[in-house]
């Protein structure tokens, strides 16, 4: 999903960061430790998203300087990339069905504006 230009550096991290990084972590402390449930009947916990959203931008925060010693340009702004991450987040916790298959391309394309 990749345009190719470098001005994007995390674009085409989009699934591995939202996926396998969040929405693991999100899972794991979330049954581990999760108390506080976003809903009654739903089994997503405030506990679960944010963890889920604070690794991911602990991954952005260790993968942008290993992309700009690879020669990307680091457009990234922090506060662009925190309100990508919280939306994807929140979206995820309010998702019943398809959320693998949805938050990745929430994730791109907030992250490519």
């Amino acid at each position: 999903m990749s345009s190719g230009y470098n001005d994007r550096p995390l674009a085409p991290f989009a699934g591995i960061l939202s996926l396998g990084i969040g929405d693991t972590m999100a899972s794991l402390v979330g049954h581990k430790y999760g108390v506080l449930r976003w809903s009654k009947t739903g089994k997503k916990t405030i506990e679960g998203t944010a963890a889920g959203i604070t690794s991911v931008l602990a991954a952005c925060s260790v993968l942008l300087p290993l992309l700009a010693s690879t020669g990307y340009f680091l457009t990234e702004h922090w506060i662009s990339l925190l309100l990508a991450v919280t939306v994807s987040g929140l979206l995820e916790a309010y998702t019943a069905q398809l959320d693998n298959a949805f938050i990745p391309l929430v994730f791109y394309s907030l992250l490519c504006l």
